[in-house]
């Protein structure tokens, strides 16, 4: 397998940085969401996190 695709594949949320869609959370399922000013805000100023977001953003596989 090539080296970027290895690096797509992690177990936690993250916030990554996408060209055109600016801060995103990348979800452990492939999904990317893309974050809303306020929750930008809240990231810049530590008031929340990649694990609080993911909680948020969840999606039983049943749903």
């Amino acid at each position: 397998m090539s080296e970027a695709l290895l690096a797509r594949q992690f177990e936690e949320s993250r916030i990554e940085d996408e060209p055109i869609l600016g801060a995103v959370l990348a979800m452990p399922d492939g999904r990317i969401q893309p974050l809303t000013w306020l929750e930008r805000v809240q990231l810049k100023l530590h008031l929340t996190n990649a694990k609080v977001l993911e909680a948020r953003y969840f999606k039983p596989a049943n749903s």
